[in-house]
């Protein structure tokens, strides 16, 4: 798999050197740039369906990728159906459902709010490396239109109905990654760009965030993410830097 090869917007060290970097991009209905964190900057952009542990299974299992997808999707729409209050309409909003709830698929997420991102890249401890926060802009052609998210020609980008409360939230969207043999003859569609969190300022950017009211509880709003707000906002992440520290 080629990875992506981004311009560099430059590093941020602080929040506010983070927030000239983003502010100036576009956030019109049809023209918008949507942000992706990531924890480690040497991490490319691609779904959990092709990271290594899933190709070396289906590889095992003499499995194409789509039908690798497919069959996870399949499973995971027999045990979810009893917990899903309105039930999805269509593939792309299964799939959708099940990405926001850890499921291996085509989907990549991404935000329209880029001090989510700036979260999602930042919040695990301990900061051995740098994160990296990635700046989309699609073309509006490479939006969805394809009835069948397995079909598709190209990298798509998918705005989904508001199935969960997270995706309201989190400004959530999403690119759709077509199987690699189709992905080989296509260029991914739109401007890139990337915003690199030297490893030294993530634990600042945290106490940033949590100053601005942007904690994984607002983010995800359900007792799981309550519950991790509250032990990281009274534990010893969040005390003063002692001297020297």
């Amino acid at each position: 798999m080629s990875r992506v090869h981004a311009n560099e917007l430059g590093a941020a060290t602080d929040t506010e050197a983070f927030l000239r970097l983003v502010l100036g991009k576009r956030q019109e209905p049809d023209d918008t740039w949507v942000f992706r964190g990531q924890r480690l900057a040497k991490w490319d952009l691609a779904p959990k369906i092709d990271r290594d542990e899933f190709v070396r299974y289906r590889t095992r299992k003499r499995w194409t990728r789509d039908e690798h997808e497919r069959w996870l999707l399949k499973e995971f729409k027999k045990a979810a159906r009893p917990h899903t209050r309105t039930g999805p309409e269509d593939s792309w909003e299964w799939l959708a459902l099940g990405q926001h709830y850890g499921l291996a698929t085509r989907l990549l997420d991404w935000t329209a709010n880029p001090l989510g991102a700036l979260y999602f890249a930042v919040e695990h401890i301990p900061d051995t490396a740098d994160s990296a926060v990635w700046c989309y802009h699609h073309e509006t052609d490479s939006s969805v239109s394809h009835p069948d998210p397995f079909c598709i020609p190209q990298v798509t980008a998918y705005w989904p109905a508001h199935i969960t409360p997270r995706i309201t939230v989190q400004g959530g969207c999403f690119t759709a990654h077509p199987s690699p043999a189709s992905r080989a003859r296509v260029t991914w569609p739109g401007e890139i760009r990337r915003i690199i969190i030297p490893r030294q300022a993530r634990r600042r950017f945290r106490k940033d965030l949590m100053k601005m009211g942007i904690t994984r509880g607002v983010l995800f709003p359900d007792l799981d993410g309550i519950a991790v707000s509250l032990n990281t906002r009274y534990s010893r992440e969040q005390q003063p830097d002692e001297p020297g520290g």
